[in-house]
């Protein structure tokens, strides 16, 4: 192999060494900054907490550990989402990616309510 060639090939494989290296550093950072998943559990027709703040891309897992349904409404932000009827036992999750303050209800409870501050 000419030296010219084997010059070449080297700088093509420090090259790819580059591009490799580098989608490692972005996955790496991606996995760092992936969404969280914050559970707010339905117990005794309350809530676990009245006030919640999350990230913008965050979700929260409203979890049914009643013995009744529920019917959950998270609203805000031009955001409007309901869960239907929440049997016992059964999550219902909300990804929510605007920035903004939601208002968390039960429609079937009224005295079930909470807030979510996405920053």
């Amino acid at each position: 192999m000419s030296l010219a060639r084997a010059r070449r090939h080297a700088d093509l494989a420090l090259k790819a060494y580059a591009v490799l290296g580098g989608a490692a550093v972005i996955a790496l950072a991606t996995a760092a900054w992936a969404a969280t998943v914050f559970t707010v559990d339905q117990k005794n027709l309350k809530f676990s907490v009245r006030e919640l703040t999350i990230s913008k891309g965050d979700s929260v897992e409203f979890t049914n550990s009643d013995d009744t349904s529920h019917n959950i409404t998270v609203s805000g932000a031009g955001f409007t989402l309901n869960s239907g009827l929440q049997k016992p036992g059964q999550p219902f999750k909300v990804p929510l990616v605007k920035t903004g303050v939601y208002k968390v209800s039960c429609g079937i409870h009224p005295n079930m309510r909470m807030t979510v501050t996405v920053e």
